[in-house]
């Protein structure tokens, strides 16, 4: 819980930040601009993908695990190889997307392409530095590289937008953003790494052999990932929609569904680390982590979603204006179709700590059939709503279907009647919400109906008495590690919800980083 708070600090300053400087670029290009740009980025997303998942993973599964046997010399030899091997694979993917970048780029957008594809070199190698220390379980430091990348991104683009300096612009904060990151997180944690003793032990054979399939199976799943999960409804917007607004409008939406990942990311990424490391130290255990998650991922999760249905519509035209009323069907979509996804991360990590990631592929692979095939036939009628619908529809019936084999293979106890009275709180502030909104202006809509809905929601979830005495220890971690400005208002929120507050000493833990 002491990694929540960190995981948690560095998505607030990211997604915080990335959110404002969206809103000012959406603005300032509108969405015709918008849409090509974003389809550059969401290319250049791709291939950083490709060093996202493969490499970086196996870096977090088997140093956790030796990391776990208090083994560093394995793990610090795990981290030196996958670091190679990435940097060999960072310098293909960008050569050869800057090859098709000069040859397929409208002149407008030749140098914003560019300037952005070249910075998938930094980024895919970040991915490794960032993941040994999430194998470590030292979130914390992860954070200043997030901290001095998103004020330079900031920065720069505010430059851009003020100055009028375009998708060149846009360009140029995200390269900057991405070369920071890469310099202030990879130099510290190259330098921690190599102080650890090799100690001159051979290195066991079969961990080469188990290596290279996991990474081969994390890349393969990966590209299935990319139709599934990775929005490439871009691909199709941009094939078989005239408008090339629709491509703005889809992403407007789902950048403000996405954005409400946050918190169940939060819980998500920190017990993923603890679940890798558990599962070196005792495996029998990792269910029960697995379904604590599920209790914390429905808390932070189902409310947040249901809530943002009714208010997405008016915060699309109070933040983005109504050059894109367009996007408001499609933002009020968004968040139900967008919730599954929350549920994710911890079945996955389940299935990589066990080695088991034929589950999640042939998952995906089903699911990636309905994806394409929704959205095919969508799309050229309904644009970016069509292709909101078939990415939901797909990310829906893969998760759940991990969740079922989930289930049944390790025997995880899902607290059911803890997720019923969660639904029942959160669809009640949800309608709370919509009777307000329909009634006033989107920025009055907004916040009355959101403060009231949140209001509701916190209430009834007192009076069905979902939280238990227990829930009290995990979350007097999370208050002892806020910081001082934070204390009040979740002190605040949690005895609203019925939880005693009272102070207690705060576990500290030893750092492996």
């Amino acid at each position: 819980m002491n990694n929540t708070v960190w995981y948690g600090l560095e998505n607030l300053i990211s997604i915080g930040s990335s959110f404002i400087t969206s809103v000012a670029i959406a603005r300032e290009l509108g969405p015709s601009q918008m849409g090509y740009i974003i389809y550059v980025i969401w290319i250049a997303n791709i291939a950083s993908s490709f060093g996202s998942i493969g490499i970086p993973v196996t870096t977090r599964k088997y140093m956790a695990e030796y990391l776990g046997a208090d083994d560093r010399a394995t793990a610090r030899f795990i981290y030196l190889r996958t670091f190679m091997v990435q940097a060999m694979l960072a310098t293909i993917a960008t050569a050869v997307s800057l090859l098709w970048v000069l040859h397929h780029a409208p002149p407008a957008f030749r140098s914003a392409s560019v300037i952005l594809l070249l910075s998938i070199w930094p980024a895919m190698l970040n991915f490794v530095s960032a993941q040994a220390n999430v194998a470590a379980e030292q979130l914390s430091a992860n954070l200043p590289a997030s901290l001095a990348s998103m004020l330079v991104f900031l920065i720069v683009i505010l430059l851009a937008v003020f100055r009028h300096w375009g998708v060149v612009g846009v360009a140029s904060a995200m390269f900057c953003m991405r070369f920071v990151d890469f310099a202030v997180r990879v130099l510290p944690t190259a330098r921690t790494i190599l102080k650890w003793n090799p100690e001159n032990k051979s290195i066991p054979e079969h961990l080469y052999k188990r290596m290279a399939t996991f990474a081969l199976q994390s890349l393969a799943s990966m590209v299935l990932t990319l139709i599934v999960w990775d929005r490439s409804e871009l691909f199709l917007l941009k094939h078989l929609s005239a408008d090339i607004r629709q491509i703005a409008f889809y992403s407007v939406a789902f950048n403000l569904a996405e954005r409400l990942l946050i918190f169940p990311n939060v819980f998500a990424g920190a017990a993923g680390a603890s679940m890798f490391v558990q599962h070196g130290r005792d495996r029998t255990r990792v269910p029960v982590m697995v379904a604590a998650s599920i209790r914390y991922l429905t808390l932070s999760s189902i409310p947040l979603y249901a809530i943002a249905i009714p208010l997405a519509g008016p915060a699309v035209l109070f933040l983005y204006g109504r050059q894109y009323a367009g996007a408001v069907a499609v933002a009020m979509a968004a968040p139900l179709l967008c919730l599954p996804k929350a549920f994710l991360a911890p079945i996955q990590n389940l299935f990589e700590a066990s080695e088991e990631q034929r589950y999640f592929i042939w998952a995906t692979v089903f699911a990636s059939f309905i994806d394409v095939g929704i959205a095919w036939a969508l799309i050229p009628h309904y644009g970016a709503l069509g292709a909101c619908i078939g990415s939901g529809a797909a990310q829906t019936v893969a998760i759940g279907i991990l969740w079922m084999i989930g289930i049944k293979k390790y025997q995880i106890p899902v607290p059911w009647r803890f997720v019923q009275k969660i639904v029942a709180a959160s669809v009640a502030a949800s309608l709370a919400a919509y009777l307000i909104t329909s009634h006033l202006s989107a920025a009055a809509g907004l916040f009355t109906g959101g403060i009231t809905a949140i209001v509701a929601c916190l209430v009834l979830i007192r009076v069905l008495g979902v939280l238990e005495r227990e829930d009290w220890e995990r979350f007097a971690v999370v208050l002892g590690s806020c910081p001082p400005i934070m204390v009040a208002p979740v002190r605040g929120a949690l005895s609203l919800m019925g939880l005693p507050m009272q102070d207690k000493a705060v576990p500290q833990q030893e750092p492996l980083i």
